[in-house]
This record gives C-alpha cells, sequence and structure tokens, in this order.
C-alpha cells in the first residue's frame, strides 16, 4: 500500500490542479509541485498549465491562454518546467505538451500568418 502525501491541493475527481484518491505518490507530487511552484509563474505571463497525465515517466502537460501560442512555451516546457520536475521527482524522465486538434489547426493557421506577416515587412 502506497502512503500518499499531505496535500495543499483539494482532493476529488478529474485531472489538473485536483489530487484524485486513486493517484499515486508520484502523480500527487507532480501535481503539488505543478500548483504551487510553476503555475503561477507562468500564470504572471498570461498563461497556465494543466496536468493531462503521466506515462513511462514522461509527464503530459497543455499550455493554456498566452503561453498556447507562445513560441517559446517548448523551451519553457523544457528548461523550466521538466528540470524542476526531474530535480523534485526522479521518476520524471521527461515533459511532453499535449494539445487537442482544434488548437492544434488553430496554432499552425496562426504560424502562416505569421509567416506571411514577415514576408511583407
Amino acid at each position: 500500500m502506497c502512503k500518499k502525501p499531505k496535500s495543499s491541493l483539494p482532493r476529488g475527481r478529474g485531472k489538473g490542479k485536483v489530487i484524485n484518491e486513486d493517484d499515486d505518490e508520484t502523480v500527487a507530487m507532480i501535481k503539488e509541485l505543478l500548483d504551487t511552484r510553476i503555475r503561477p509563474t507562468v500564470q504572471e505571463d498570461g498563461g497556465d498549465i494543466v496536468y493531462m497525465g503521466f506515462e513511462k515517466g514522461v509527464v503530459k502537460l497543455k499550455m493554456q491562454g498566452s503561453c498556447s501560442s507562445c513560441p517559446s512555451s517548448i523551451v519553457t516546457l523544457k528548461s523550466g518546467v521538466q528540470n524542476m520536475l526531474q530535480f523534485y521527482i526522479p521518476e520524471v524522465l521527461g515533459v511532453e505538451q499535449v494539445t487537442d486538434e482544434a488548437e492544434a489547426i488553430s496554432n499552425e493557421e496562426f504560424r502562416k500568418l505569421e509567416e506571411q506577416l514577415n514576408k511583407k515587412t
């Protein structure tokens, strides 16, 4: 039986900020670290970061708000978020950004528009 860490996060069902009763210790620690150390910094830049899953050592995160379309969001995930999670939680091997289909299409169209604007200048 796995002992769950004490957490300031609310307990309940669902993903994201809530620690679920069926979360193992690693997932609970990931959510706690995201909520207390990482999310406040991301929110300062007008974005948010949402926990989507943890599989085979990889934390799956969704960037929202201004961070979802920001080109440096991958750098933020890899150099900032991944390094911090790996420092505190050795089970974390990496971080992966996930997007839904509509968001991926929107980001691609935004990139194309940005390229067109850059060509005109």
